[in-house]
């Protein structure tokens, strides 16, 4: 019999998923698919990469009324407390984030109107050179700018989450050496297993886990060393970053990808923006993520292999409910 996920913890929290972008979108088709996996919150992203304010805005706009139109089944939250308040209504808790800090130029403000719009963390840079910072495929990484450490400070004050993935190592490393309050990798796996520059070695690891902040395994095959990922390929991920760096440290975050069944065109940019995705580093339209649904196994590879019901509990969703209540406002 296949292990219901809502029993072993009292929260259930995919920290990033990508539904689609673009006029149209169907975001309850992404959001229903979480909570028959058995999620109970799910962070969706509205920005990344090359995408610029009023694409932001336009997103969240859509996203937003979304949500509203469907009360009885999501909630949009504001709170820690609107987790809770979520899972006891038979309701999904639904929160926002942004994938580099592109989108702000360096108008710092504009930290303070994605918080009220519902977006609870951003990263600092997708892939490439930003005013924040430098990307994982910049050729140099210089560090954190100037404006990134006003930024750091803004984030910190506002009640951001602060996320270093798809970010420069050394930046990464400036924004946990600045940083006061928990700060997370939401969507990365250790590039000791696959030798990936988007992967994050074992030092970053170590210093996102120093801040009390918590490193969420993604389901992309390309940085789980597979073109078919399974929940093995998964587990195996996640596993060796709980021995590195405690299972009070990981969490789950599957990056899924959303094209609804109408058949509507995918919005993957990687053969148009190649900067951003260089062919040369395994970036194809083809590249194969896994979906909420692989969740399931995952836990029962996490029973199978003894890890206590307090350890999973932290994985499935309270570790990163321990960093926001460290950072949200209420």
């Amino acid at each position: 019999m296949a292990i219901d996920p809502r029993t072993l913890g009292p929260l259930v929290w995919d920290m990033h998923g990508c539904p689609q972008r673009i006029p149209g979108n169907d975001l309850p088709y992404a959001l229903e698919r979480y909570r028959a996996a058995g999620f109970d919150a799910v962070t969706v992203n509205v920005a990344d990469s090359f995408y610029v304010l009023e694409d932001a805005i336009h997103t969240i706009a859509s996203f937003r009324a979304q949500l509203t139109a469907h009360p009885e089944r999501y909630l949009l939250v504001r709170s820690v407390r609107d987790l809770e308040k979520a899972r006891a209504a038979g309701k999904l808790a639904v929160s926002f984030d942004v994938e580099g800090a592109l989108s702000l130029g360096t108008d710092l403000d504009l930290v303070d109107l994605y918080y009220d719009l519902g977006v609870r963390w951003m990263l600092f840079v997708y892939n490439l050179e930003n005013a924040a910072g430098f990307g994982c495929h910049d050729p140099v990484d210089r560090g954190l700018t100037a404006f990134g450490r006003k930024l750091v400070e803004r984030m910190e004050r506002v009640g951001m989450i602060k996320c270093c993935s798809h970010t420069g190592y050394r930046t990464a490393l400036d924004v946990f050496a600045a940083s006061t309050k928990p700060t997370i990798l939401s969507h990365s796996n250790p590039r000791r297993l696959v030798d990936h520059e988007r992967n994050v070695p074992d030092e970053i690891l170590k210093a996102c886990a120093a801040t009390g902040g918590v490193v969420g395994i993604n389901g992309v095959g390309l940085f789980l060393g597979s073109p078919e990922p399974t929940a093995t390929d998964f587990f195996r991920a996640l596993d060796y970053t709980v021995e590195l760096i405690g299972a009070d440290h990981v969490g789950i975050a599957f990056d899924s990808v959303f094209v609804p069944p109408s058949g509507a065109k995918g919005e993957y940019q990687g053969e148009r923006r190649t900067d951003y995705w260089p062919p040369s580093k395994g970036y194809t339209a083809q590249i194969a993520i896994l979906g909420p649904e692989a969740l399931g196994g995952v836990v029962e590879q996490m029973v199978a292999a003894g890890y206590p019901k307090d350890a999973i509990a932290g994985i499935l969703g309270k570790n990163f409910a321990r960093v926001a209540a460290a950072c949200w406002r209420d």
